[in-house]
This record gives structure tokens, C-alpha cells and sequence, in this order.
């Protein structure tokens, strides 16, 4: 893929330390929409040993990764990938005698997948985890099904690796089947392929039909699997990383897994999960850990003007009506959504704020969405704002609908409510804090916290400063 993309689009680093450096840096830049990373040189293991992130982090690395010209425009990315779902064909995966995965093949004592740069993602993570764009390999015990799956995998030790696998997915159906068998499951875990295969992967296809057989309908070709000595998983044989060995039941051996920052920007799941016995790892030369940490769920935001006029205002009005802790006040697209930040203090705080709002709302203004968040959200980054209204609102509880003044020009205005000079219009109060009786007990966020950006700033100006 690094071939195929212009030189602005990859960025080399040497010499980034794989818990301090990695993912901090690897989150800022994808904040700034910036270039896939390639991390060598990392202190403590082999030169090549390397790992590579934000590999679809912008439209041009997208299209590359679904074989689109890397100047294709957002809009027909989308376009070619709903024609091509449309009219898919799967084409079966295509068997070989060997592959550069082969170039160096570890059993017995020579297991260690302490040997990998696997990076600590985040401060809170409960370990390192290989597998975060990973590939899953099982095969159904009936049917012969090969199913591939995305589940986070993390490093236990020299030859143990832990699995997240949710109970309503195949891979966990499949293992039952060979545990009800009174057996261990075989399985591989693939780590650096393809990006098509990531994606399929993660799509998860039909029952009964492979994601090999997806993936190679997405790409136009089969995929080149092959088969290690003794084994029945088919393997990408161009893949960077293969762990193979066996998945006991949970009863029979488990691990504390997690917690892990998933990708709704929080730490949740932690527990005693099933782990991979490993028996065999297969790498290239100079092998690349796939990277794709969870970062918050957000969109990249547009340049915006202060909004100096619309927010002072609105903050001079929360405070005559007695709103407290009032951590600021913004505007966005003018003023058509207002966001106030509050620290809570009492149960009624939020909607004290959104009513207060609310209530400076004039005639001839077109405020339509109000807005408030906890302090921890810069509400100066719209990503943030998102963030809190996709993960802190119960569409249920936390939304309110008033009628308000409206302006002439409102576009939303209908034909009939103008000619009867009926100038009103409906707005929203938008409560995107976290709730007040158990805000204490709410999911720790993920995100790098500010301490920690400064310190990378300092040790990266040059890099980061871009």
C-alpha cells in the first residue's frame, strides 16, 4: 500500500518508544488528518521491526485500500463501494506452496511474541494489543467453513494471547462447536495484510460464505492463502504476522482481559476471557504490526471564525439567570447551534443551562440546536462536541423539543406557515452530559490526556507542529 500512496501521505518516525510514543502520536496526527505513520527503529527492538497506523485515515489512503485512484473524490469513494457491494461476486481465496509469510517460521521454545514492537495504546489499556486490524481464523467443525473475524487481541505472554470474542459472533460459535467436541479450536491470528482483507474482516460476511471468498470479490482476484505444516487454517500468504495455536474453553484456562479504549471513545469491557495457546508464528523480514487503535468516534471539523459576538452574549445571559460553573460558550455554522459547558453540581444543571439558553433565543435569530456538555469537552472542537452527543445522549431522555421565534429567512420555514405569518420554528435542547446521579461511575474516556499531549509536543515539536 505505502507504494501506491503519494510521499505527503506516509510519514516515517524512528526512534518513538512503543508505550510513550506510539499511540499518543498516533492519535494526534489522526486528529490533524495526517499521514499513515511508520515506526521504526523503536527502541529496544530490531531495526524493520516496525509498526504502521492510520493507514485509511484520509480519503486518499481510503480509496487506495479499496483499489480506487488515490484522488478519488469523498463522494464517489462512497459511490464505487455501494455499486461494488451491489453487484459483488465472491471469488474464492487461491491455494500456494509458500509466500514471503514463511520467511521465518518460530515453534517450541523459539515462540516469543515478546520479539513484536506491540505498542500500549493508551494510558488506561490493560496490556499491549497485537491485534487491533487483526484478522481471526476459524473453521466450522461441520461444515468446513472458513470464517475470518476482527476481535482485539492482546499480548498475555511469550506464548499466550488473549481474545475478545462477543458471544453473538461466528468465531465464538465456531469454538463452542470444538469445545462441545471436547477440544480445543484451532486458530490463527493474522496481524499486517491486505487492507481489503482488514475490511472484510470486519464486515463479516454471511454464515456459511468465507470472508477470503468476500474479499476476493471486493478485489477482483482471489486471495494467495497457504497452509502450515500440520494445519487446516488458510493463511494470507502475504501476510506480515501469523499466530497459530489452539482456543481452550474459558473453563479450562482464561486470563483478565482489558480494560481496552474501544472505539466509542471509552474503556468499558474488562474480564476473564479465553486466551490463544500459541504453538507457531510465522512473520516476513522485517515485519509490520498493522496499527489501528479506537480513537473517538468523530468527524474532522472545519475552520471556524471565533464566534465572539452570539457565545459572549449567551454567556452574559446564563450568568444574569443564575446558571453556575459555566466552563464556556460557542457557537457553531453562526449560531445555529449553541454549546455551553458546565461543571455539574446538582441534578437540574444541565437543563438550568439549556433553558437559559434557550430563553435568550430573540426574534429574528435562528438559533435551532443548544447544547450542553461537561467540562472535560473542549467545546471549541466540534469533534468533541460530537462526541459527547453520540455517547452521553439517551435519545429517550436527554432530548427536549420547544417551539421558538424564527427569522424569514429561515430556508425550513414552509410555504403555508409564511403566508400565515406564522414565524415559529422548533428547536432542540440537547442534554450531552454525563448522567448526574452516576457521573462519578461513568466509563473513563481514552482519550491522550493533556499532560501527556504536552509532553509529546515538547518531545516531538517538529513532528506535531505540522
Amino acid at each position: 500500500m505505502t507504494e501506491t500512496l503519494g510521499k505527503d501521505e506516509v510519514l516515517r518516525i524512528d526512534g518513538a518508544d512503543r508505550d510513550l510514543d506510539i499511540g499518543g502520536i498516533t492519535e494526534l496526527m489522526a486528529e490533524k488528518e495526517g499521514p499513515a505513520l511508520m515506526f521504526d527503529n523503536i527502541p529496544g527492538f530490531p531495526a524493520g521491526h516496525r509498526v504502521f497506523t492510520n493507514f485509511m485515515g484520509t480519503a486518499a489512503r481510503t480509496a487506495v485500500a479499496l483499489g480506487l485512484p488515490a484522488d478519488t473524490p469523498k463522494l464517489d469513494i462512497v459511490r464505487a463501494w455501494k455499486d461494488l457491494s451491489r453487484r459483488l461476486e465472491p471469488v474464492p481465496p487461491v491455494e500456494v506452496a509458500s509466500g514471503p509469510v514463511l520467511e521465518n517460521v518460530l515453534v517450541g521454545d523459539d515462540v516469543d511474541l515478546n520479539i513484536f514492537p506491540t505498542p500500549q495504546w493508551h494510558d488506561g489499556d490493560g496490556g499491549r494489543y497485537i491485534g487491533t486490524a487483526c484478522m481471526v481464523i476459524t473453521r466450522d467443525p461441520d461444515s468446513g467453513w472458513v470464517n475470518v473475524g476482527t476481535y482485539r487481541a492482546c499480548v498475555q505472554g511469550p506464548d499466550r494471547l488473549s481474545l475478545w470474542m462477543l458471544g453473538n459472533r461466528h468465531a465464538k460459535a465456531i469454538a463452542e462447536k470444538h469445545w462441545e467436541r471436547g477440544r480445543s479450536c484451532p486458530i490463527a491470528v493474522v496481524v499486517g495484510q491486505d487492507p481489503i482483507l482488514s475490511t472484510a474482516a470486519a464486515i463479516a460476511a454471511p454464515s456459511g460464505m468465507s470472508e477470503y471468498d468476500l474479499a476476493g470479490g471486493l478485489r477482483g482476484q482471489g486471495v494467495e492463502v497457504l497452509y502450515a505444516p500440520g494445519s487446516d487454517l488458510p493463511v494470507p500468504a502475504y501476510a506480515e504476522i501469523v499466530i497459530e495455536g489452539e482456543l481452550p474453553p474459558v473453563d479450562e484456562e482464561s486470563v483478565l482481559e482489558g480494560p481496552f479504549g474501544e472505539w466509542t471513545g471509552y474503556y468499558t469491557h474488562s474480564g476473564q476471557e479465553t486466551v490463544v495457546r500459541v504453538d507457531r508464528i510465522m512473520h516476513r523480514n522485517d515485519p509490520i504490526i498493522l496499527g489501528a487503535p479506537p480513537m473517538l468516534p468523530t468527524v474532522p471539523a472545519g475552520d471556524q471564525a471565533v464566534p465572539l459576538y452570539s457565545a459572549s452574549v449567551t454567556w452574559d445571559h446564563l450568568e444574569a439567570s443564575g446558571v453556575q460553573n459555566i466552563k464556556g460558550v460557542w457557537a457553531y455554522a453562526r449560531q445555529l447551534m449553541m454549546v455551553v459547558s458546565i461543571e455539574q453540581t446538582g441534578a437540574g444543571d444541565a437543563m438550568h443551562a439549556l433553558l437559559a439558553a434557550a430563553g435568550r433565543k430573540r426574534t429574528g435569530g435562528m438559533e435551532r440546536y443548544f447544547v450542553v456538555v461537561d467540562e472535560d469537552i473542549d467545546i471549541t472542537d466540534v469533534n468533541h462536541v460530537l462526541w459527547a452527543m453520540f455517547t452521553r445522549v439517551d435519545p429517550a431522555e436527554s432530548l427536549q423539543v420547544l417551539r421558538a421565534p424564527t427569522t424569514a429567512i429561515d430556508p425550513r420555514l414552509s410555504p403555508a406557515k409564511r403566508a400565515a405569518g406564522d414565524l415559529s420554528m422548533g428547536i432542540v435542547l440537547i442534554d450531552a452530559c454525563k448522567p448526574f446521579a452516576w457521573k462519578d461511575h461513568y466509563p473513563a474516556a481514552n482519550r491522550v490526556d493533556e499532560a501527556t499531549r504536552d509532553e509529546l509536543r515538547k518531545r516531538w515539536a517538529g513532528l506535531l507542529a505540522m
